[in-house]
């Protein structure tokens, strides 16, 4: 399996500067609140599920807030969640990574 670094370097400069716009916007967009929401957790009782503070996990919530993917997977983990990656590859093929 090749890695995302990988395949990004078999793109062309435009095609790579075009998927590093829309991984920002996404990256905006994904606001970690919202999951929390769903299951009517509070901070407190997330960070306490996590094993962090709460002021901790309120900076993870953040907008904007660049997470590593293995952070985000924690985070999703201990709401009950999994994640996986679906990426789209120019010409329609789409591979997707269980995390």
């Amino acid at each position: 399996m090749s890695s995302y670094e990988e395949l990004l370097a078999k793109q062309s400069p435009e095609s790579q500067k075009r998927i590093a716009e829309k991984a920002d916007i996404l990256l905006r967009e994904v606001v970690l609140s919202k999951l929390r929401d769903e299951l009517n957790m509070t901070q407190t009782e997330l960070a306490r599920v996590i094993g962090i503070s709460q002021p901790t996990l309120a900076k993870m919530e953040s907008p904007g807030n660049d997470l590593r993917i293995s952070t985000l997977k924690r985070y999703v983990t201990a709401l009950g969640g999994e994640v996986s990656i679906d990426v789209r590859l120019p010409g329609g093929k789409s591979i997707a990574f269980q995390l």
